[in-house]
């Protein structure tokens, strides 16, 4: 007697209740409110929290503090320069602190070795150009440019060529100079 698709669907059916009844029946047993499987071993007796007064003010404390920003930018890397304040007494015999405030960086203007002699302008483009020479090689810039890796040509004008220095962003500018031309 061969058993047909359908019969043996329900024997499945059948023997999976079956164990599922066993599970239930062997876990009926444990405490109820217990996670996951854990059981007491013993009496269970609560801590002794009846005073709260100590949380409670710690709470307060933690809720009445004020965010008092300390000057420092977080999106920038370097420190804070720090400056020890020169504490001067008016009595003459007491001896003066010496004065430990950090001096304020002379920052010297950029130079640009090379003669400014010229400028020129695309009729493409229209921007200006200046002729730069350095010994006898010529160099041609534009407004924006990068020279000797630190120096941002600013503004080519009619007698004058402004720069800057792009470490430091101090400024200075050089003169319209004629070059000496071949003698004839």
């Amino acid at each position: 007697m061969a058993l047909t698709k359908q019969r043996k669907q329900v024997l499945a059916l059948a023997a999976l209740v079956v164990i599922a009844a066993l599970v239930w029946y062997a876990n009926i047993d444990r405490v109820k409110g217990a996670p996951g499987g854990v059981t007491f071993h013993g009496d269970y007796t609560p801590i002794n929290a009846q005073d709260f007064s100590i949380i409670f003010k710690q709470r307060g404390d933690a809720q009445k503090t004020v965010y008092k920003p300390s000057g420092r930018n977080p999106f920038v890397a370097s420190a804070v320069p720090v400056v020890i304040p020169v504490i001067t007494s008016k009595a003459a015999g007491k001896p003066r602190w010496p004065d430990y405030t950090v001096p304020q960086e002379v920052i010297v203007p950029p130079q640009l070795p090379w003669k400014f002699f010229g400028y020129g302008s695309l009729p493409s483009s229209g921007a200006r150009q200046a002729f730069l020479l350095e010994g006898e090689d010529v160099h041609i810039v534009g407004e924006g440019e990068v020279v000797l890796n630190h120096i941002r040509i600013v503004h080519i004008g009619n007698e004058r060529i402004e720069y800057e220095d792009t470490n430091t962003g101090a400024r200075n500018s050089n003169q319209l100079e004629a070059v000496p031309g071949p003698s004839a």
